[in-house]
């Protein structure tokens, strides 16, 4: 089972993810480290170096390069389709290589073949102020840089989700949208964060 979870930078999908897992029932995949981790390739820090001046100390700037990504829509697309290549690669081996469920937690996730594989989508929202606030004390990054990445976020389609979180003042119940069914039990999000409904 394909459960992804997805919503805008600062929403709050990997605290949701994280209550969601706290019986340790799935495994876990955070996309962004996987992405972070790929970043230290060589042989992907060598084809971002010719084209960007953000290697430093023999390490990408990772918000020296966001800035130039998130001013140029051509640039974050060639960027996408580099990483994408190998991020994709290394999202199916260790799917295929599972016997538990898997949680995918990915901004990105509609743009991917993933997002159809999905058995589950559990969308999760929060007003932008809220996430402006969490991300700049998260991220450490100034309040442009934020607005650049936001303005690069995914408008997501709802009618696509099985449950709409929204998350801006913590996690409530009452602002469940849908009931879905996991590992084949009928369960609503509150049960499952053990939130009494």
């Amino acid at each position: 089972m394909l459960i992804g979870i997805m919503g805008k930078t600062g929403s709050g999908k990997s605290t949701i993810t994280k209550l969601l897992n706290e019986q340790d029932k799935f495994l876990v995949i955070d996309v962004d480290k996987i992405n972070h981790k790929l970043l230290e390739k060589e042989e992907v820090k060598q084809i971002i170096k010719e084209r960007y001046d953000v290697l430093e100390n023999n390490q990408i700037n990772r918000k020296k390069l966001g800035i130039i990504l998130y001013q140029n829509q051509s640039e974050m697309s060639w960027y996408n389709n580099l990483i994408w290549t190998y991020l994709e690669k290394e999202l199916d081996l260790i799917i295929n290589n599972t016997t538990k469920p898997v949680i995918l937690d990915w901004m990105m996730l509609p743009l991917t073949k993933f997002y159809d594989m999905c058995d589950f989508k559990i969308l999760v929202e929060s007003n932008i102020e809220t996430r402006m606030e969490r991300i700049l004390k998260r991220d450490n990054i100034s309040e442009k840089h934020f607005i650049l990445r936001d303005k690069n976020g995914l408008n997501y389609n709802k009618k696509d989700m099985d449950i709409i979180i929204d998350n801006s003042k913590g996690v409530d119940i009452n602002e469940i949208k849908s009931l879905n069914s996991l590992n084949g039990n009928l369960l609503s999000i509150g049960q499952m964060l053990k939130i009494p409904t």
